[in-house]
């Protein structure tokens, strides 16, 4: 395992976060570009997928505050202290969810396509995230 990938000074580099970020880029990469193939304008698939992005950190994150709030108590500041670690996936999934549902009908876009878009990306992207979760043990 290697949960850090790199450390200088007080700056470290988790092997967790820059696998999930490559996660990220790849998914968004080959949504894009399906959806430049069948039509659909790539701007709103990059606009979809960055709120997508921000659902999912802090659906994660309040789903993980709420599984352990003793943590908290005596210190609340590390409430938003997202990257000290302490991300729950199922809840990530959940606000990422209703994001895209959201998103999908204020664009008038049809859901089926969407999902049928970005179903393949993600499972890319998060096969490359779980990676991530096994270098940090």
């Amino acid at each position: 395992m290697y949960p850090i990938l790199l450390k200088i000074g007080d700056f470290t580099l988790h092997t967790y976060g820059v696998l999930l970020a490559i996660g990220f880029l790849i998914a968004v990469y080959f949504a894009v570009r399906e959806a430049r193939r069948i039509g659909i304008d790539h701007n709103l698939i990059l606009d979809l997928s960055f709120y997508l992005l921000i659902a999912a950190l802090v659906g994660s994150r309040v789903f993980y505050i709420l599984g352990h709030l003793e943590e908290f108590r005596e210190n609340p500041i590390e409430l938003v202290q997202f990257w000290r670690g302490g991300l729950v996936y199922y809840g990530g999934l959940i606000f990422a969810f209703l994001t895209g549902l959201w998103y999908i009908r204020k664009h008038r876009l049809s859901f089926p396509q969407i999902t049928d878009l970005f179903t393949p990306p993600i499972a890319i992207g998060l096969a490359v995230g779980r990676l991530g979760c096994f270098s940090a043990g």
